[in-house]
């Protein structure tokens, strides 16, 4: 097999969005993942990007710097016991390094794996805490508050949102929240992945 038909495989596996999609479920930056590497931040940038397909070697430093197999990584592994999550199977992403803010932790409901259509995660939100998410793209957000008090902005409109109440808008609007409570806040929230 030729080296051009080698790299169309492979893109044709969107080895690039894959890639990408792991990282940011993994609420890791470029940059933390290339320092885990051992390689600089533009090589992960051009890999995300289909400029530069990976190699194997490579690609195997970058599935496992995700905490991810290459099985479940292609979606070639179905785990009939991740059917059903018990809390001490789901991962815990303390403050989400790809969006501003603090004292918020990300439950992920959603097992990390690339080319799903949701990503769900609890929010566990500090008194004071919250986020600014800049990330926009298409797709759609809805949540629910599980507990707690929280000012919900969207596309620079602030809506104060309690225990019990919903919220649904497009990604491509900004949005961020901050917990106005006394109590830890925790949000359902469900939304498109981002991909390029």
């Amino acid at each position: 097999m030729s080296e051009k038909s080698q790299d169309r495989e492979v893109q044709q596996l969107q080895v690039d969005a894959r890639i990408r999609h792991a990282r940011i479920l993994k609420g890791m930056r470029m940059r933390d993942l290339a320092e885990l590497i051992g390689c600089d931040e533009s090589m992960i940038s051009k890999i995300e990007t289909g400029k530069v397909v990976p190699s194997l070697v490579m690609l195997t430093k970058i599935v496992k710097a995700l905490d991810r197999d290459m099985a479940s990584f292609f979606g070639l592994e179905i785990d009939e016991h991740k059917f059903v999550q018990r809390p001490s199977d789901r991962t815990m992403v303390p403050n989400d390094a790809l969006r501003s803010g603090s004292g918020v932790v990300y439950e992920r409901l959603v097992p990390p794996a690339a080319g799903n259509l949701l990503e769900g995660n609890i929010h566990h939100v500090e008194p004071g805490g919250g986020k600014t998410d800049s990330i926009t793209h298409q797709g759609e957000t809805v949540g629910y508050l599980l507990e707690g008090e929280i000012d919900l902005e969207i596309d620079g409109t602030v809506y104060r949102a309690r225990a019990g109440d919903s919220f649904f808008f497009k990604a491509y609007l900004p949005s961020g929240y901050r917990n106005v409570g006394d109590t830890v806040a925790r949000i359902l929230w469900v939304n498109t992945p981002q991909v390029h």
